[in-house]
This record gives C-alpha cells, sequence and structure tokens, in this order.
C-alpha cells in the first residue's frame, strides 16, 4: 500500500499490488521494526498492574499476608499431579530437627521462622510441572538427595542448640519430671537417716561441749554449738520445703538472667504502625485491627531460635533452592515458596484436631507453590533452573554450608546452655544430699562435707548467672551479624564462630562448676573415692588435738589437786632468807629414770638448784629422790602431784607432751599433704 501511495494518489485503490509493491512494502516494514528495537529496546518482564510489588511481597511475609499477594498471581498452567515433584509439606516437629522441636507457644504478634514452622520444609525440590523427569539431568536425584541429608544434618545441630538453650532457660519444663523424686526423696531421707543418726550426733556434740566446759572455752563451744543449730535449721527447712527451695533459686536466676536478656538481647522486634496493617485505620480487606498483633512477644530464647533458624537452614535452603538467598526473586518469591511447602505449628494442631482438613490445607499449598513456580519461570529463568534441580552441585555446597553454618553458631551456644542447666541440676541434688550430710555436719570438725556442698551450691549460681550473661551478648551479637546485608555469608559465619570462641576463651575461668572450691567437677567426680580419706584424715586430726587437750588437762588437774592438799596442810614459817626449813617427813624431790650425769654423786640426783634444800626420802619415795618446794610427793597415788614417777619436773613432762603431739600433727599434715598432691596429679591427667 505504501508503494502504491508513493507512485501517485491517482490510482485505483482497488487494483491488486504488484509483486514488487509486496517486495518494498516487506523492505519498509523490516526497517521500521529494527529501528524500533534499537531505539526501544524490550523491558524485563514486570509484574501485571494488579500484582503485589516486591515491597508488597516483603511487608506481606512479615505479616503474615502472604496468600492476599499468592492470590493475585496467574492461575497455574496445568492440574496438579504427583508426578510433577510438587514437594509435600512436612510438620514443623519431622525429621532430625523435629526430635528436637516443641511448640513454642507464642502469643499472636510478631513470629519467626521457628515460632511459626518449627523445622518443616528444609528439603530441596524437583519441580517438573510436564511430567517429564528426563529433562532433568542424569546427576539431579543424586545430588538432591545429598544435599538434603546435609540439610537434615544441619537442622539436627541447630535444633539441638535451640532445644538446649529453651530448656535453659525454662528449668521448669526441663526439671518438672523431677519434683516429685526431690520431694519424696528428701523427706524419706530426712525421716530415716536424719531424725534417726542425727539425734546421735546432737548426743556427741552434747558430750563434746560438757567435755570441753572443763577448759573454759567459751568460744569455742558457742562457735559448735551455734554450728549445730544452723546445720539443724537449714535441713529442717530443707526437708519441710524442698520444692519452694529448689523452685526459689530458680526465680532467682531466672529473674536475673531475664533482666540480662531484656538489656543486651536479643531484642524484641515490634513493628511500627506504618509496617504493621493491623494497627492501621486504612487496611487491607480482611485484616483485623489489632495492634496487639504488631508487638513481639517472644521469649528470648525463642527469638535467638527464630535468628538462627533464618541464618543457618532458611538462607541455605534459598541458596540451593533459587540459587541465591539475596536475589530480587529470592527475596520477593522466597517466603512464599517455602510456606507453601511448610506446614505451620497453628496449622498441624488443625489437622490433628480436625483430620478432614488435611486435604484441603495440602492441596491449597499445592496451588501456590505451583503459581509461584510459574511465575519465577517467566520472571527469572535460572532461578527456575535451579527449583527444577539442575544444578545439583550447588544444592551439594549449600548443604555443606548449612553444616559449618549450625557448627559455628552452635559451639559456644549449646556449651553455654548446658552448664547453666548443669547449675539447675546441681539445685536439686543438693535439697537431696542436704539431709544426709547435714547429719554427719551437725558436729564441726566434721562439717567438711557440708561446706563444700553450700560452695558447690555457691559456684553453681555464679555459673548461671555468668554464662547466661555471656550467652546473652553472643545471641546479640549473632543477631546483628546475621541482619547485617553488607557482610558476605562466608564473613558472617566467620565472626559468628570467632564470636564463639572469644566468648568461651573469657569464660573459661568461670568453666568449673565448683571454681569456689578450687576444684574441678570432673576430678572430683572421678576421684569421689578419695573423699572418705579426706574425712577420716579430719577425724585423725581430731583426735589427736583433743588427745593432747586431754593430757594438758589431767596435767593441771593433778597439780591443783597437789597445791591444794598443801594448802590444807599445817603452813611451815620461812626462816630469814625466805626459804622454808626442812622438816621430818618432808617430801623428798622427783626421782630420776635417767642416769646419773657424769659428776653427779652415785645413787643421788644432779644438783639442779642450790637455792632448794634437800631432804632424805620419805617412806616409799623412789630412791634418790630429792626434795624441792615445787613438788610434793603423794604416797598414796605413788607419784608425785605432777603425775611423774621421777625427778623431771612439771615443765620436763608438758614438753614431752607436746613434742608427741607435734609428732602426731606432723605425721598427719604430711598424710594430707601425700593426698592432696595425688588429687592434684589426677586432676591435672584425669
Amino acid at each position: 500500500m505504501i508503494a502504491r501511495l508513493a507512485r501517485g494518489a491517482g490510482l485505483d485503490p482497488t487494483r491488486p499490488a504488484h509483486r514488487r509493491e509486496r517486495l518494498v512494502s516487506l523492505v519498509l516494514t523490516i526497517l521500521v521494526a529494527a529501528t524500533a528495537v534499537l531505539f526501544w529496546p524490550a523491558q524485563p518482564a514486570s509484574a501485571a498492574p494488579d500484582q503485589c510489588s516486591a515491597a508488597d511481597w516483603l511487608r506481606a511475609g512479615k505479616n503474615g499476608q502472604l496468600q492476599h499477594c499468592i492470590n493475585k498471581l496467574p492461575a497455574a498452567s496445568s492440574t496438579i499431579s504427583d508426578c510433577m515433584g510438587i514437594p509435600t509439606p512436612s510438620a514443623p516437629d519431622s525429621g532430625f530437627g523435629g526430635w528436637f522441636a516443641s511448640n513454642p507457644k507464642v502469643k499472636p504478634g510478631v513470629t519467626g521462622l521457628y515460632s511459626s514452622y518449627g523445622y518443616s520444609g528444609y528439603d530441596y525440590p524437583l519441580y517438573h510441572p510436564d511430567c517429564n523427569g528426563s529433562v532433568l539431568p542424569s546427576s539431579a536425584s543424586t545430588t538432591t538427595t545429598i544435599a538434603n541429608g546435609e540439610m537434615m544434618v544441619a537442622t539436627g545441630i541447630v535444633g539441638a542448640a535451640d532445644a538446649f538453650r529453651e530448656k535453659a532457660y525454662d528449668p521448669g519444663s526441663m526439671w518438672g519430671w523431677a519434683d516429685k523424686l526431690v520431694t519424696s526423696a528428701t523427706k524419706a531421707i530426712y525421716q530415716k537417716v536424719f531424725t534417726v543418726f542425727g539425734v546421735v550426733t546432737i548426743a556427741i556434740v552434747g558430750l563434746y561441749l560438757l567435755w570441753r566446759s572443763r577448759q573454759a572455752n567459751m568460744s569455742d563451744a558457742l562457735t559448735t554449738a551455734g554450728w549445730a543449730v544452723l546445720v539443724m535449721v537449714v535441713v529442717t527447712a530443707v526437708a519441710a520445703w524442698p520444692m519452694v527451695s529448689a523452685h526459689l533459686a530458680d526465680k532467682t536466676l531466672l529473674t536475673s538472667l531475664g533482666i540480662v536478656h531484656d538489656a543486651v538481647g536479643p531484642q524484641a522486634k515490634n513493628l511500627s504502625p506504618a509496617q504493621c496493617p493491623n494497627a492501621q485505620r486504612d487496611r487491607p480487606p480482611g485484616v483485623p485491627y489489632d495492634p496487639d498483633l504488631c508487638k513481639d512477644h517472644r521469649e528470648p530464647a525463642v527469638r535467638a531460635s527464630d535468628t538462627a533458624t533464618q541464618a543457618v537452614l532458611y538462607n541455605n535452603w534459598l541458596r540451593g533452592t533459587l540459587g541465591s538467598a539475596t536475589s530480587p526473586t529470592a527475596e520477593k518469591y522466597g517466603m512464599a515458596l517455602y510456606e507453601s511447602s511448610a506446614l505451620s505449628w497453628q496449622e498441624a494442631k488443625d489437622i490433628q484436631r480436625h483430620p478432614s482438613q488435611r486435604q484441603t490445607i495440602l492441596k491449597q499449598k499445592a496451588e501456590n507453590f505451583q503459581r509461584i513456580a510459574q511465575q519465577i519461570k517467566t520472571e527469572d529463568p535460572d532461578a527456575y533452573d535451579y527449583l527444577q534441580g539442575k544444578d545439583g552441585s550447588a544444592r551439594v555446597g549449600a548443604g555443606l554450608i548449612a553444616i559449618i553454618s549450625a557448627l559455628a553458631f552452635a559451639f559456644f551456644d549449646i556449651a553455654a546452655s548446658l552448664l547453666i542447666i548443669l547449675g539447675f541440676l546441681i539445685f536439686r541434688w543438693a535439697v537431696v544430699a542436704i539431709p544426709v550430710i547435714g547429719t554427719i555436719a551437725i558436729l564441726r570438725p566434721a562439717s567438711a562435707g557440708f561446706k563444700r556442698l553450700i560452695n558447690i551450691v555457691v559456684a553453681a549460681i555464679f555459673n548461671i548467672v555468668i554464662f547466661g550473661a555471656g550467652a546473652s551478648i553472643y545471641l546479640f551479637a549473632v543477631d546483628l551479624i546475621m541482619n547485617t546485608a553488607t557482610l558476605p555469608g562466608w564473613l558472617q559465619i566467620t565472626l559468628v564462630w570467632l564470636c564463639g570462641v572469644v566468648g568461651w576463651l573469657l569464660l573459661r575461668p568461670f568453666r568449673r562448676i565448683t571454681q569456689l572450691g578450687g576444684k574441678s567437677p570432673i576430678g572430683e567426680i572421678a576421684h569421689i573415692g578419695s573423699w572418705h580419706r579426706r574425712f577420716f584424715s579430719d577425724l585423725k586430726g581430731v583426735a589427736i588435738g583433743a588427745a593432747g587437750a586431754a593430757v594438758m588437762g589431767d596435767i593441771e588437774a593433778q597439780d591443783d589437786e597437789g597445791q591444794g592438799k598443801r594448802k590444807r596442810g599445817k603452813p611451815a614459817e620461812a626462816d630469814g632468807d625466805g626459804q622454808q626449813p626442812a622438816a621430818p617427813g618432808a617430801v623428798p624431790d622427783a626421782p630420776s629414770n635417767s642416769p646419773d650425769p657424769a659428776g653427779a654423786p652415785p645413787g643421788g640426783a644432779p644438783d639442779r638448784s642450790t637455792d632448794a634444800p634437800r631432804t632424805p626420802e620419805p617412806a616409799g619415795a623412789p630412791r634418790g629422790a630429792g626434795r624441792r618446794d615445787s613438788q610434793v610427793w603423794v604416797p598414796e597415788t605413788g607419784r608425785y602431784a605432777d603425775g611423774s614417777d621421777s625427778y623431771d619436773d612439771l615443765a620436763a613432762s608438758v614438753g614431752r607432751a607436746d613434742a608427741r603431739i607435734s609428732e602426731s600433727t606432723g605425721s598427719v599434715d604430711r598424710e594430707l599433704a601425700g593426698y592432696e598432691r595425688a588429687d592434684a596429679n589426677r586432676s591435672r591427667n584425669p
């Protein structure tokens, strides 16, 4: 037509065009099309005007309104069939990770992946809508199976870390089963052991106080009596209210941990009214008005579980499913694709209550998956190839990265949680052990076991607070690192691992649960057989001290008795030089059992004092006994008043007693030093 117009306006328009005219028209059409391509290039595929934008998809994923955007996608072009490879959603507590999972039961509001879906849906799909599996590489099935196994291992590691952390901060759910055991065991031991043998120990304490009263040592007597009363009060109170004692410690420590977590993190992620449609007056249809749904009601441990699940599991699932965790396609359709492959806690609960709804829920999720996959094929063919499993090596790599990430994250988290759990366990066992140990500890010299138990309990309290604070700081650092989009994935994992190593090194001096006592918990458990040796060594030292005190008391009593007899006798008048004159029948000096020294008269005692005159031996006195004013011979006992049968004076007798006590004490000290060296060697080389 253009060629004919070019020839002139007077031509008949109904006349058929010649062949040459058709050729000219074709050339001109091609020229116009080429010009349009050069100057007006084709635009990439974009959402239809009535579809959700990328920002709408992100907002819907945070608010749980993904179905609103999915409904705007084009309908599926084919009927759903089992041969398509659409994944069947699994329960939140299924698989290896599900072995550790439990429903956190979070109040409606801001939630995360774990608090909403548990560990469901972390399997890579093999999607082929035409049911023609031959279009996939022959290794696709093998590599996908390997990658799914890797994701299973990573899910189990993260699940263990999350489970230990949640139980560490909720001792009631961890040790609730032990309440009946602690109550029954404590009361039984108190009635059968403490009330029976405790009476015997109290009687021993009474006899000990009566005996010590002879020494007029008021401070020691009061200390012994006060210690016995204190132990009895503590044991009676614990036995009367065993669970109150344990739960009181739990509540006190949980309050401390809660304050630390609220101050440090992970922080609550409340949504502003601009981000939450539930707080907006002009909101989409079907969205209820409830500003409380914009608040984060999760516990700190659950918030940490959500962070770890998203950073370690979800991001690596996206890398193997869509080729990247940060691409526009992954950010736009990733959460919707995951939601179509997993069951939430609420959906699993609805299926359990109403099994007839199972097919309806699964069918809806399959249709959503098909529509999203169809849209991904249109917008991003490369991501669609990953979705089909054509790049299986990338999936294996993503699974391996997931395992490494899980290990780096869980290293310090699990260690801190286990030490906190061990601290709460020590409280309960201490409640059971107090009546047994207190039965012996009433006697203050045998109170080492009771003091050691209190020491361990106090050390456990410090370990719980210290490692709770350390874990809080660590989780806060993990949350910041994982939510910093400018950091590449490998650097995020490296920083998380380094934070765990630094935390472990900084808290290393407090790792020992009995640090306040200077003992290693492993060494204490391994060398439990040495406790009886230490106990009997303490008793031996107490016995030696008591024997020495008895010797001293007997000597002093006999000396006092002799002085009393001298006072009852008729006093003699002193001569001019102040010396009492000798009288017939005077008591002689003490005899000697040792050989006569050189120069001394045979058969006589050495002259030890030139001022003390010597008198003849009285009847019955030992041979060679001389007399001094400081000694009095007692014929009724056949000994001198100081208890000796020789001419050694009182100071010599006391000196020999002190020497014997010192020798026995030195032997005990050497034996105890040997035990301590043996324990130290076993602690260094367990």
